[in-house]
């Protein structure tokens, strides 16, 4: 029997090496597909947990139209500015700094010509035990109570709640989260005005948003 040199031995060795390591990669490739597989799945488990759809409210848009004009929508407030006046005195210029409060406003949104922005009329009705579900808006929004009476949850420190009958209204700032409940024994009615980015449609109008954790009994 013939001995092989370590020529032949390594030859022979080399296709078992390179089929070894092309497993490796397969492998490999395999184990990442697996991994991009697992996290896109764990992520969209998670944000259907986090979904707050309502329970029982039917919405229903009865107008939709564009506002052009120059219009600034916002939230007054108090400011307070601070000025150097100078006044010539018997010759002398008399420097004095001097501060005084003014009424101005903190933009929620600007509509023009360039932007107009979207408007939208919603009524919205929820039945004794129903609710909104947590949820924010691209742009502020008016309510008004039409029937019943409903109790607001605001998603923030102590979950504070408030309650509307009909005939009252309120305002809800974009970045909002709120749930509108009715907690009574009469179907509860609402009117809404959305003043909306330019291009918003109606699937957007209304953001669903995670539980918050201030409210973790208020569904």
């Amino acid at each position: 029997m013939r001995c092989r040199n370590w020529r032949e031995i390594r030859a022979m060795k080399a296709p078992i090496k390179r089929a070894s390591g092309a497993a490796r990669r397969r492998r490999v490739a395999v184990a990442g597909l697996l991994a991009v597989a697992i996290t896109a799945a764990v992520a969209f488990t998670a944000a259907q947990a986090f979904a707050t759809a309502g329970s029982g409210a039917v919405s229903t848009y009865m107008a939709r139209g564009p506002v052009s004009q120059s219009v600034v929508i916002g939230v007054p407030k108090s400011a307070t500015a601070t000025k150097v006046v100078r006044v010539r005195v018997k010759g002398k210029v008399v420097t004095r700094r001097v501060s005084f409060t003014y009424q101005t406003v903190t933009p929620l949104m600007s509509c023009g010509e360039a932007t107009p922005c979207d408007t939208a009329y919603q009524q919205l009705t929820i039945p004794p035990g129903g609710y909104t579900g947590w949820h924010t808006h691209p742009g502020p929004t008016f309510v008004a109570v039409a029937q019943g009476e409903g109790t607001l949850y605001h998603g923030m420190s102590g979950c504070p709640s408030f309650k509307y009958a009909a005939g009252a209204g309120f305002m809800q700032p974009p970045t909002e989260v709120h749930n509108m409940r009715n907690e009574g024994s009469t179907p509860l009615v609402l009117w809404a005005f959305y003043a909306l980015p330019p291009g918003t449609a109606n699937t957007a109008i209304r953001v669903d948003q995670p539980q918050p954790a201030e409210c973790p009994n208020i569904p």
